[in-house]
């Protein structure tokens, strides 16, 4: 971790719970912003054909374990 960022994290590590679950949900909120701003109708895209990808396999009858080893391959090459 670069030496700002841990500096930060240290601080954050101090906090309560609560006031850390928020934090993390601010942070969080930013990635996704910033995924948003970038696209947004392709990221709507993309999720639409990740979703109609897994209902034609699940009318197809694939196994799940097929699927599952399939995206652990896929995790692992990325």
């Amino acid at each position: 971790m670069v030496g700002s960022a841990k500096k930060h994290v240290d601080e954050l590590l101090k906090l309560s719970s609560d006031e850390r679950s928020e934090a993390a949900e601010l942070l969080l909120r930013s990635l996704e912003d910033e995924a948003d701003a970038e696209d947004p109708n392709a990221v709507a895209a993309a999720w639409v054909s990740e979703i109609e990808h897994r209902v034609d396999q699940n009318e197809a009858g694939i196994p799940a374990e097929s699927v599952f080893s399939d995206a652990r391959g896929r995790l692992k090459r990325s």
